[in-house]
């Protein structure tokens, strides 16, 4: 089997066998093979669940793929201040860290997932699917492998580019990694396909959410192409495409900032990874103030970003025992069931904020009217004079992107994005710090991969 994915294709049929009151229920399903697992559409329709459950896993969104940017941000620590955490902080990762090995193997295991789908339902009869299931499960599984190679080209650059499904009977190949160029024009074209395949919304509010729909392919899509700008320096697709999503009016920002994790799936979330009491988040588990913590707020400065009368702070970072503080966007934690927001309405102002500005070379007013959504919700607005330039303007909006998105995995990257790393962060000397090392174990095995620079 492909040395990428030595976790295997078995996750995505392990991860359908577990039941509970959601969307994700399923009947339990018998010892079929590879070949004929994907023959239905009830069949089809329980692997792509089990691709989205691989995505719950801790190696991956469950807690991994949050954790170590918050780390590299400064602003989360382990109780036990492990070095194999606390190098993400002093940003002295090495190759050998295991969290790095583990990130890797958990989302190539989603995107091998996803690959599989986009495979095998294609082949299943016309009798036992219609063209419109047909359609979304795989624009489903485009969706899931372009927000997977969107984490990786940010977290580690150059890295294989893997688009066919990997089998028990595949020849040990070592993929070649690919530009991040490529990687880019990848994930556009997953998420434009996505945008066709996918339906508006589902059948409820809960599946409208915790699966891909054309907004969350859009939204997306609009983060991606502010990222793609780094190479292309054109803003504009940013702009244009997160500004159809905000005046589609599908998506609105609630009033109470702290409901959007305690109620869950609310007007604001475009698309949000669901637990429950049997899918049960690790993350929520282990950052709370209870027996089992293990995460927590790093100092005071954490609380220092927010201005006082900002309502995000107290809900933010919640003061606990100890002496320390711990991550307020994981309230329901007992059972661990708390959902993860990977995509909402208050990011993709915030994009359209920056991208419009960079494309009006000015402090617009259709720019302005973006933050200022964010900034009256969370109490601290302020006028649109306040900004005296357009580079003044774009480091705003990145500052408090962190304040609105803080513990949400984002801070990390799009400080890198832009270069304002360097200014943050007293222990880069270099843009090579910007990317972490390609896994010595994925060094070992796959002999066409090379280092990143600085390791």
């Amino acid at each position: 089997m492909n040395y990428i994915y030595k976790s295997s294709l078995i996750a995505l049929f392990i991860a359908s066998l577990t039941s509970c009151d959601s969307f994700l229920d399923k009947q339990p399903l018998s010892q079929e093979t590879n070949d004929s697992f994907f023959s239905s559409e009830t069949n089809a329709n329980s692997g792509v669940i089990g691709m989205y459950r691989t995505m719950t896993s801790s190696f991956a969104w469950g807690q991994t793929v949050l954790t170590l940017p918050e780390f590299s941000a400064g602003h989360i620590a382990h109780a036990s201040a492990f070095p194999e955490y606390e190098n993400f902080a002093t940003h002295t990762v090495t190759v050998i860290n295991p969290w790095t090995s583990n990130v890797w193997q958990g989302v190539y295991s989603t995107i091998n997932a996803a690959n599989n789908i986009i495979l095998r339902v294609p082949e299943i009869p016309e009798n036992s699917i219609t063209t419109e299931k047909r359609n979304q499960f795989v624009g489903e599984a485009k969706f899931v492998r372009a927000l997977s190679y969107f984490f990786l080209v940010r977290a580690f650059g150059h890295v294989p580019l893997k688009l066919t499904a990997t089998t028990e009977e595949e020849d040990q190949i070592a993929i070649p990694q690919a530009a991040p160029e490529e990687i880019y024009t990848q994930i556009v074209s997953d998420l434009t396909e996505a945008q066709e395949q996918l339906p508006e919304s589902h059948s409820s509010t809960e599946t409208s959410k915790g699966r891909a729909t054309k907004a969350a392919a859009q939204a997306l899509l609009a983060k991606v192409y502010l990222y793609q700008a780094a190479f292309t320096n054109d803003y504009s697709l940013a702009a244009a495409t997160a500004e159809a999503v905000i005046t589609s009016g599908a998506f609105e920002l609630v009033s109470n900032y702290g409901s959007i994790w305690e109620a869950e799936n609310t007007a604001e979330s475009i698309f949000e990874l669901q637990f429950d009491d049997q899918t049960t988040n690790p993350l929520a588990l282990v950052s709370n103030d209870n027996a089992s913590m293990l995460f927590y707020v790093r100092d005071t400065t954490i609380a220092d970003l927010f201005q006082p009368t900002d309502n995000r702070r107290d809900f933010s970072v919640v003061e606990g025992s100890n002496n320390r503080s711990y991550l307020g966007k994981f309230p329901n934690f007992n059972p661990p069931s708390q959902n993860v927001p990977i995509i909402r309405l208050a990011e993709i102002l915030l994009i359209h904020a920056e991208a419009q500005a960079r494309v009006s070379n000015s402090v617009s007013q259709a720019a302005y009217n973006s933050l200022n959504l964010v900034l009256t919700r969370a109490n601290v607005a302020k006028p649109i004079s306040d900004f005296t330039s357009v580079d003044a303007f774009i480091r705003f909006v990145q500052e408090e992107k962190e304040r609105e998105m803080l513990f949400e995995g984002e801070t990390w990257f799009d400080f890198c994005r832009t270069g304002l790393a360097l200014e943050k962060y007293d222990t880069i000397s270099s843009e090579n710090s910007f990317l972490y090392p390609i896994p010595s174990t994925q060094l070992a095995i796959n002999p066409n991969l090379q280092q990143n620079d600085g390791y």
